[in-house]
């Protein structure tokens, strides 16, 4: 007799109908759920930026329309991302042709282009290429200022120029 009274009070079976259990785990459940989200474990999640890698894969859409001027726009997107990983890999050579190719053919959007030279510049720049040139770096940083002044690379590259500039001082100081 006296295990079931102590069942009744473990399992609250049949006191107040066994109602008082079913609240207790909704109450846990809501609880569990509204503190995930006040700490940000669920809404993190909708604002995931996407990897600079799969956000390149929508330029492997050949053209897109600008709407109402019947003019075609290649997206070059996913050839900046490749170029970028072959001038991390080492392979620079391929580097550059991919980017010269970009911004030499019109039909690219004008930021991607002026990205290109822009990381061509940087390609010339980098010590670790054995044909590196600061001279052809400072060129292509001359013409991102000349043919795209609104470039968000502008300040950048007038930045380099004159740090280029220095260091190709410095070493014909220093022979």
């Amino acid at each position: 007799m006296r295990f079931f009274y102590l069942q009744r009070i473990i399992f609250f079976d049949s006191w107040f109908g066994g109602n008082i259990m079913r609240v207790v785990i909704l109450f846990i459940c809501c609880f569990v759920l509204f503190s995930c989200s006040k700490n940000n474990l669920v809404k993190d999640f909708e604002k995931l930026e996407v990897p600079e890698s799969a956000a390149g894969m929508e330029g492997f859409q050949v053209d897109s329309k600008e709407e109402g001027t019947g003019v075609i726009q290649k997206n070059a997107n996913a050839k900046l991302v490749y170029a970028g990983n072959l001038t991390k890999l080492g392979d620079y050579e391929l580097a550059i042709d991919i980017y010269k190719e970009i911004y030499e053919d019109i039909e690219y959007k004008d930021d991607q282009r002026d990205n290109a030279l822009f990381k061509l510049g940087e390609v010339y720049e980098c010590v670790l290429y054995k044909d590196y040139d600061y001279n052809k770096a400072i060129d292509y940083y001359n013409l991102i200022i000349s043919e795209f002044s609104a470039s968000e690379h502008r300040f950048e590259a007038y930045r380099r120029i004159e740090s280029l500039r220095l260091e190709i001082e410095e070493r014909e100081l220093n022979k």
